[in-house]
């Protein structure tokens, strides 16, 4: 009739005739309720107690309050405490942590998320019967036969009502007796005060769990202060130095042998601190490259209550921190050698079995006990791994919106999936929609070394796009609450980028400023945080003494939005960018897509990516880089710079995995999943084309003859001849620099009615072109400057590349200039053919 004492389910759904006999109840009365749910009721080794709480389905008014009556107890029998399945075993083991809370729903919630929990009926209903005395019961409280079978001493114990209970004085009066007396049986209590729900609401610990998850619940209970009576501890035990407390406050104790009792006695007593402290727990913080210790610190004075700090291991040893954290009131005395004195007595009288915990604080892939795991600011898409109840994740700031729901399965996964897939119909075009859903799910995979790009003028929903790129690692990440801004600083973007491993991080609004000083520091930020993606480091930092702290590279992989893209060829062979126009995005289509975003379905299709992913990441790992060298093989040699091919095939890999994905949970029929490739492999096509387009552009070798040509034809530099005067070549002296002057002044120079404009940069003979180097390079660094830009590399590397590219036709050994004579001089001059400034036959100069 009734699940056995280790049965998983909580309860079981019965019918009237199985109930009233264990609920005491009439026949005729339990039909009016209908089916319930019916909670058995055993004791700590499993022994069934032959008493239950029901659940109606069709409950009954409440006879004095509006309402109804949720949970029906026995008639005429004493209430009993229920001891979920999964608590069992914490409550046989002394040491064990254990909740207590009002309700059973919220007992199972706590246990089956990690935090053996025992349930009252009610916040009184815990207390043993009293006997009167002159009318009226005047003994302490004791515990019930239920709570009094089980091992108190020693054990840390979370009382944990609702959140009520800060302003109903009733239950505060029952918690306080509570505490009062598990501490009478030795038990460490803590308090634990749930906050209102947002709405102002009533918090349960189920709800809580509901809404903020494990990670929150279990920072709570590592928060909650120390509930102790008044102590009165006289000095009759000593550490192994010689340390005690008495009457709250520290003291260093010199023992001496009496000679007439051969006993040990106080010989001299030196006050330390007006208070004492332990440390509870330590937690060591991995951000994934460093580990940082810090301990939990519980300070306390005579007849407080104790205070609990968290405190980094370089500074305890001080004790610079008792001040600031603890109060102004928790005095260290005076006096050479106390501060070591009372640092040595925290240590010697502190636990030697305090909790420890290892809090993570970043996003991405973790191997856990041999097992991949992936964290995110809700714990972890895997949670269910051996040992993993001692790890948790904290993220701060923009990194906390990082936080995936537990995977789906079934239709509910198949849905979120063909949700996500709807970014590749009809929303945008091919060129723009693969990019963007390829990237994200490749950034899933780690070990990303480019950026994503989207470029367009204001107007175009490049933001709308990255948002929901981006709302696939966390549904409240929306176009209003993106991570990351261009406006923010270089040492922000780079520590939100390392901190949010494997994930897909947008950077909202790269856009020309008024000021040159926002536009160069925008590109000092993009600079530094592509190239530290795309070689894998970051700044080096030095401690303060001296040592270099480990480098923290970017490890998320950057989607970043503009109106114009960083200049440079370097930083633009590190980019996938992608060009957006006006008219580019349905808007019926993408108010779908972003209320399937809000809704949480791209998250949950991720989560469910990542948890199909997890099994076999380890193997998928280790072959990412034969995939990737497989795939661009495809396009080498298509592009000016190497790391193009390599980008496409990253992309391809994170579209090849989804599809892989969606075709094995049979979400997509194989043929839909042919058909997405193909027309990925097209858009990623057109994408290429377009960025070799824009690296060329970017390429100051490809640009030399343009900009010189400008340099001349704007005035900005002219070429002479040989003689230093008005060049005779063809096809004319303007082409060369010199315009026709009508007035020509006597101190100016001037040939005929000619005269030159601007700078003289070379000189011109037949078909070859002499280039002043300096000269040359200071008129192509000016005009980089009035165009916005810095000319990208220096004098050296600039020639060395055009003698690379053959561009220069003549020069000696390992030297770019070579010597000629012009205007009776020797000059040393870069040689070129005359069409690099001309333009060849057919073409304008």
């Amino acid at each position: 009739m009734f699940p056995g004492p280790n049965a998983k389910n909580p309860g079981i759904s019965q019918h009237q005739r199985d109930f009233t006999q264990l609920v005491n109840w009439s026949g005729i009365r339990a039909k009016t309720l209908g089916p319930v749910l019916v909670f058995p009721h055993y004791n700590c080794l499993g022994q069934a107690l032959n008493h239950a709480i029901i659940k109606p389905d069709r409950p009954r008014d409440r006879r004095d309050k509006p309402g109804k009556v949720k949970y029906e107890n026995p008639r005429q029998r004493p209430n009993r405490v229920y001891i979920p399945a999964g608590a069992r075993d914490a409550l046989l083991a002394p040491t064990a942590v254990i909740l207590i809370t009002e309700g059973i729903k919220k007992a199972l919630a706590a246990t089956q998320n990690g935090f053996p929990c025992i349930s009252l009926p009610g916040v009184w209903s815990w207390v043993a019967p009293r006997e009167k005395t002159g009318g009226r019961r005047i003994e302490p409280y004791r515990l019930n036969a239920d709570l009094e079978c089980i091992e108190w001493k020693a054990r840390r114990v979370v009382v944990i009502f609702d959140s009520d209970a800060v302003s109903n004085a009733d239950v505060r009066r029952a918690e306080r007796a509570l505490t009062d007396a598990l501490c009478r049986r030795g038990a460490d209590v803590r308090i634990v005060r749930l906050p209102t729900k947002l709405d102002g609401g009533k918090n349960g610990i189920d709800d809580y769990l509901y809404d903020q998850g494990v990670n929150a619940l279990r920072q709570l209970v590592a928060d909650a202060p120390s509930f102790r009576q008044k102590i009165n501890v006289e000095p009759t035990e000593f550490t192994e130095s010689g340390y005690t407390v008495h009457q709250g406050s520290t003291y260093y104790c010199t023992l001496a042998k009496d000679d007439n009792t051969d006993e040990f006695i106080v010989a001299k007593k030196i006050k330390l601190a007006n208070f004492f402290a332990k440390i509870v727990g330590e937690s060591v913080t991995d951000d994934g490259i460093e580990q940082t210790r810090e301990f939990t610190i519980e300070g306390q004075q005579w007849g407080k209550t104790a205070r609990t700090v968290r405190i980094p291991f370089d500074r305890f040893l001080a004790l610079d921190w008792v001040m600031e954290r603890l109060g102004p009131q928790f005095v260290i005395q005076a006096g050479s050698g106390k501060r070591d004195h009372l640092r040595a007595a925290i240590q010697e009288m502190s636990d030697k079995d305090f909790l420890s915990a290892t809090v993570c604080t970043y996003t991405g892939w973790r191997k856990i006990n041999g097992q991949w795991c992936y964290l995110h600011a809700g714990g972890a898409v895997i949670p269910i791994v051996p040992g993993f109840s001692g790890v948790e994740v904290r993220l701060d700031g923009a990194a906390s919106g990082f936080r995936l729901p537990p995977p789906p399965s079934g239709n509910l996964l198949h849905y979120a999936v063909r949700s996500s897939l709807g970014i590749l119909s009809g929303l945008v075009r091919d060129s723009v929609a693969f990019p963007l859903l390829a990237t994200t799910y490749r950034a899933a995979l780690g070990n990303c070394d480019f950026a994503l790009w989207l470029s367009g003028p204001t107007g175009v929903q490049k933001s709308e796009l990255a948002a929901l790129a981006q709302q696939h690692y966390g549904a409240s990440m929306t176009r209003g609450q993106l991570p990351g801004n261009w406006s923010s600083t270089d040492n922000a973007l780079e520590g939100l980028a390392f901190t949010v491993k494997d994930t897909v991080l947008v950077i909202d609004d790269f856009a020309p400023s008024a000021s040159r000083a926002d536009t160069d520091r925008q590109q000092r930020a993009a600079e530094r945080l592509i190239r530290g993606q795309g070689n894998g480091a970051g700044r080096q930092r030095m401690r303060s003494d001296s040592t270099l702290r480990p480098s923290k590279p970017p490890r998320a992989l950057v989607l970043a939005t503009g109106e114009d893209v960083p200049s440079g060829q370097s930083i633009n062979s590190r980019l996938s960018v992608v060009a957006m126009r006006n008219g580019d995005v349905a808007l019926s289509r993408l108010s779908e897509c972003q209320r399937d975003a809000i809704d949480g379905l791209f998250a949950s299709a991720m989560a469910g990516f990542i948890a199909w992913l997890a099994p076999q990441y380890e193997t998928v790992r280790t072959g990412l880089d034969a995939e990737r060298i497989e795939l661009r093989d495809r396009f080498v040699g298509r592009f000016p710079h190497t790391r193009t091919p390599d980008i496409i095939a990253n992309q391809l890999i994170g579209l090849r995995y989804l599809i892989r994905f969606a075709e094995e949970i049979e979400a997509i029929e194989p043929s839909e999943g042919q058909n997405f490739w193909q027309r990925g492999e097209s858009a990623f096509r057109a994408v290429a084309d377009q960025q070799s387009e824009n690296q060329r552009s970017a390429d100051p070798v490809e640009r030399f003859s343009e900009m010189l040509s400008t340099i001349v034809s704007s005035g900005r530099g002219h070429i002479a001849g040989r003689d230093g005067r008005k060049p005779v070549f063809p096809p004319s002296a303007e082409a060369w620099g010199w315009h026709q002057s009508e007035l020509c002044n006597a101190q100016g120079k001037s040939d005929g009615n000619y005269q030159e404009r601007g700078r003289k940069i070379g000189w011109v003979a037949d078909t070859e072109l002499y280039l002043d180097p300096d000269s040359t390079f200071a008129a192509l660094t000016e005009l980089a400057r009035e165009q916005g830009q810095v000319f990208p590399i220096t004098k050296q590397t600039l020639y060395g590349r055009l003698k690379e590219a053959r561009i220069l036709i003549r020069s000696e050994g390992d030297r770019t200039t070579y010597p000629v004579t012009l205007e009776g001089t020797r000059h040393r001059v870069l040689v070129l053919d005359s069409s690099t400034l001309l333009g060849k036959p057919g073409q304008s100069g």
